[in-house]
């Protein structure tokens, strides 16, 4: 999910006002609001017991101190100066989010958020373990060490791969065959299967296709007749969900997940657009999920594979009747509310494992079917996406980002002077970051992470 072309929207503040704090609860957590402020420009420093954090300003805030009791504790709430302190004042953990709110969300004006979730409050994402499709040769495997950045549940999985036929030399893992949600992750997949149809016949890089608003998805996008070559582009550089919708519903997704199904990637699901799953987490798909989201996604998700795909494939058909403003919007009121569940994101959207996502993307790279001409382009584009760090050891960085309600993801490959490639995957879901525009500020954390260690793999070898 890529929101940056909506942050200036959504962080316009009152120019010159003074800024202005409230607090009440929200269902099962705590707000202060905020106005006159830009969350752009606080800064969260927790402590290190993880009992209360800090929010620091660039203005001055008026002042503010107010003990409110919860369920199982007390919070204590300081403004002075440019800082809010949040303490429990049982020793108990806090969760601390800063976002900004958009204008109708819950109210006519934006303003900035600061959500305090006691302990009993918050949901876990619980990572689902699965069998792995073939079993794992082994190969060495070098010691975990976790991003000091990075909170909840975390998949990881990194291997050098001989580059010729992209068998895992050594290997650093972490939860490497649980599934995780793939947000817009997902989307090299709908362009592999585009350039499978380009190199079949069935399209051309210049082909033009038809966007619409009845075919848009949320988020910003590029109406009229635009070429494959732009929407692929748009889909990967941008993360345009309309541009890879667009592509996925062209290509069909029953066939895509058909082309993934074929490379082995039994536990990934490809078969659902971003705008089904969006609708359908925005509880606008009743009829598919049923009036309960939580237990109606749960239900979808233990199907039998052949069920669930028909049940997917009936919300992506109801997602076009839908108005993406409205989606947006219900969305928004989804996230902030008592509804949301972390569990529900692995059941709607695409999903796969950090294992089986790597081996899908070494698979797509190395694709022989493709011609010279066609490799190059994915290559290119995958160039595009986000985030790769400068580093002059690096000769090639391809990836593709996503991100959403307390979840990033990364994937790709990258290439050292050495001659060395490795594939990588990267899975945060149920983070303590919240807002899907401050997890964002995580990625270039993220890609130097994924460097580092592929460095770690690259100096083990013999």
């Amino acid at each position: 999910m890529n929101l940056r072309p909506l942050i200036a929207a959504l962080l316009v503040t009152t120019a010159h006002a003074a800024p202005t704090v409230q607090g009440a609860w929200h269902g099962a957590f705590y707000r202060l609001t905020l106005t006159g402020l830009s969350a752009r420009d606080g800064t969260i420093s927790w402590t290190p017991d993880g009992t209360g954090a800090d929010v620091r300003f660039a203005a001055t805030l008026p002042t503010l101190t107010r003990i409110v009791p919860a369920a199982q504790d007390q919070l204590q709430i300081s403004v002075t100066g440019h800082t809010v302190q949040v303490r429990s004042t049982q020793g108990r953990p806090l969760r601390v989010n800063l976002m900004p709110v958009r204008a109708g969300v819950e109210g006519p004006a934006r303003f900035t958020a600061i959500d305090v979730y006691p302990e009993e409050a918050w949901t876990d994402y619980e990572p689902v373990p699965v069998t792995p499709c073939r079993a794992p040769a082994p190969v060495p495997e070098l010691p975990y060490q976790p991003p000091r950045f990075a909170s909840g549940p975390l998949g990881f999985y990194l291997a050098q791969i001989d580059p010729r036929t992209g068998q895992p030399l050594r290997v650093i893992t972490h939860d490497p065959d649980s599934l995780y949600p793939l947000a817009s992750t997902f989307k090299q997949i709908v362009l592999w299967g585009t350039l499978r149809d380009v190199q079949a016949g069935r399209l051309t890089l210049n082909t033009r296709l038809t966007v619409t608003e009845a075919n848009r998805s949320i988020e910003f996008y590029q109406p009229g007749t635009r070429t494959v070559q732009n929407l692929a582009t748009q889909a990967i550089a941008a993360s345009e969900n309309t541009a890879s919708d667009v592509l996925h519903l062209r290509y069909g997704p029953d066939r895509l997940q058909a082309l993934v199904t074929a490379q082995g990637a039994c536990n990934t699901r490809v078969n659902t657009t971003t705008k089904a799953w969006w609708a359908a987490q925005a509880g606008l798909l009743p009829g598919v999920y049923g009036p309960d989201l939580i237990s109606g996604a749960a239900q979808a998700f233990a199907l039998p594979s052949a069920q669930e795909a028909a049940l997917r494939a009936r919300a992506v058909t109801q997602a076009q009747t839908l108005n993406a403003d409205r989606v947006l919007d219900n969305l928004d009121r989804y996230f902030f509310s008592p509804a949301y569940h972390p569990q529900t994101e692995v059941q709607i959207q695409n999903r796969s494992t950090p294992r089986e996502w790597a081996t899908l993307i070494t698979r797509m790279y190395l694709d022989p079917s493709l011609s010279a001409s066609n490799r190059a382009f994915l290559r290119d584009t995958l160039a595009k996406g986000c985030c790769r760090t400068k580093d002059p050891t690096v000769t090639y960085w391809g990836s593709k980002a996503g991100s959403g309600w307390r979840n990033v993801t990364i994937s790709g490959l990258l290439s050292l002077n050495t001659g060395q490639t490795f594939v990588y995957a990267y899975f945060n879901n149920g983070s303590d970051t919240i807002e899907s525009l401050l997890i964002e500020k995580q990625l270039p954390d993220i890609a130097r992470y994924v460097l580092d260690n592929a460095k770690r793999l690259a100096s083990s070898a013999p």
